[in-house]
């Protein structure tokens, strides 16, 4: 039937083909989607580490958007509200719920399955990437790393439920891969579905192929490497990858700026959408301080600190979940519009009531730059990463540099000051030091002549960079501290040697000045 083609033999036929009914499963096999056949050496319901075989016979013409459905309760799975259906080319604006129909009868498939919380898209755009909402299954990997080592002993079929505390991937149509960090990165999350997860929108971090734990670095080598493969210039105005890179650069957008990124894991979509049109407020700031040494502002340095903080457990403000009864911790109070009566009037009155959401606190690390020239005093700001309060975008950790006194040097401004000691033998004949700087670098300086008390040399260019052009440097200045002999060091032999030569001195030529170095250099050898 259909495209299934058929080759007849006349009965009694020499060479006629003898079907067994051992044979009628695997012709049978022939005509199931990817998703549900078997290949030689797996088992059911799990596919190798590169993906099961074979691909969906459909054409893309068979997948053609017919319409958006609507659902309420903010659940693609909920109650329809057919009078919420739009036509496949009219934008979904974020805050409706429901699924892209694309295709009927034997294609019919949901694409784009979504919540409330989700990025404006339109139903035509989706139907052209209905792959990639179809499930394979879930893989496995080791070490709490979705890039892992394979474990395909562990994989899944793809309506099996997967702990949150699995690392692996669900592996979807088209490529595309849903990645799990799983271990603590999974505490506070619910148990899930492959087939699930892939009917749902790409979350932003999915769109870059990374998880909730990526760093920065690697949000912008993600985007590098895929801007490669689906800018429009490469594609040649493809339409579903022309789709694909728009989906990209967004997602880009958004987790390259801390502000965006912090508000989106704490908020979701539509907080983000709030806060662009300026509907939320923003929450306190979280002040504190970190500790750094003189060594730090001067080299520059980096290194992580921690933080205690609330969060809001998204999700969980009418659900009792496993994950939903870890989150005790109480949120802040939310202010609402009450009506209030005020003698024969009635009016309206902020007040604050509890909120329904629920909160939990973590330890959430920071990663601290210091640049050189930094002082202590300055301010490192954490946009958004302060505590979660409900309806609200959170707000910023505001960390004060304090300076730990270093054992030599003293700063002034971009001035470095220390002090050397010197002894009187020095102060007459003169000396040398060297000094071990804060870059690890010695420097060496002295002087030749008679050294007064206190006296300060000046070496330029080797006090503290300036903030923001390192190329511009301070002074050191250098205070000589002149140690002079307590009376128990000086002998006799010390005080008439110095008396001798003195006298002698002043008698040779009585207008000269008493000549020290020469005092110095005789009758004080073992006081240098």
């Amino acid at each position: 039937p259909g495209a299934m083609r058929t080759v007849r033999w006349p009965l009694g036929t020499a060479g006629a083909p003898v079907l067994s009914l051992a044979l009628l499963p695997f012709l049978l096999l022939e005509r199931l989607p990817s998703a549900l056949t078997v290949g030689v050496g797996e088992e059911e319901g799990t596919c190798p580490a590169g993906g099961c075989r074979g691909g969906d016979e459909l054409a893309e013409e068979d997948y053609k958007c017919v319409k958006w459905r609507q659902t309420g309760g903010c659940n693609p799975n909920g109650p329809r509200e057919k009078h919420g259906d739009k036509p496949c080319t009219e934008e979904i604006p974020t805050g409706a719920s429901g699924y892209c129909q694309c295709g009927t009868g034997k294609a019919k498939r949901r694409a784009r399955q979504s919540t409330c919380d989700h990025r404006p898209f339109k139903c035509v755009t989706e139907c052209l990437q209905v792959r990639r909402y179809m499930c394979i299954g879930w893989r496995q990997t080791g070490g709490c790393d979705a890039d892992g080592k394979r474990e395909p002993h562990l994989d899944k079929p793809c309506d099996a439920v997967v702990e949150p505390r699995s690392s692996g991937f669900c592996e979807c149509g088209d490529g595309r891969i849903i990645r799990k960090p799983g271990c603590e990165h999974g505490d506070f999350a619910e148990p899930f579905k492959c087939e699930e997860e892939c009917g749902k929108e790409a979350d932003l971090y999915e769109e870059l192929g990374l998880d909730s734990s990526a760093s920065e670095k690697a949000i912008k080598q993600a985007f590098r490497k895929l801007s490669l493969k689906y800018h429009p210039d490469k594609t040649r105005n493809d339409a579903r990858l022309t789709a694909r890179f728009a989906a990209i650069r967004e997602a880009y957008e958004i987790l390259s700026d801390p502000d965006k990124r912090a508000v989106f894991d704490s908020a979701g979509i539509k907080m983000l959408d709030d806060m662009k049109n300026g509907k939320a407020e923003k929450g306190p700031s979280l002040n504190g301080e970190v500790k750094v040494t003189l060594d730090q502002m001067y080299n520059g340095a980096e290194f992580t600190t921690q933080i205690k903080r609330k969060v809001i457990c998204r999700g969980c403000a009418d659900h009792f979940t496993d994950r939903c009864r870890k989150c005790m911790a109480q949120c802040a109070k939310e202010v609402e519009l009450r009506n209030v009566q005020m003698g024969p009037m009635i009016m309206q009155q902020q007040v604050e009531v509890p909120s329904k959401q629920k909160c939990r606190e973590e330890q959430t690390v920071l990663h601290i730059e210091i640049e050189p020239g930094m002082s202590a005093g300055d301010m490192l700001t954490f946009k958004s990463m302060g505590e979660h309060q409900p309806k609200k975008i959170p707000g910023d950790v505001v960390l004060k540099l304090v300076e730990i006194k270093h054992k030599v040097f003293r700063r002034v401004g971009i001035d470095l000051h220390t002090e050397v000691d010197i002894s009187l033998k020095e102060a007459l004949l003169g000396f040398e030091r060297t000094l071990t700087h804060l870059d690890g670098r010695k420097v060496t300086l002295g002087y030749g002549g008679v050294t007064k008390p206190n006296a300060i040399m000046k070496v330029e260019g080797e006090g503290m960079p300036q903030r923001g052009d390192p190329t511009i440097r301070g002074n050191l200045l250098v205070k000589c501290r002149l140690v002079m002999p307590e009376d128990a060091d000086l002998t006799a032999e010390h005080r008439q040697c110095a008396r001798r030569l003195t006298a002698r001195c002043l008698g040779c030529c009585p207008q000269a000045a008493i000549q020290w170095p020469l005092v110095a250099d005789f009758c004080l050898p073992d006081l240098a």
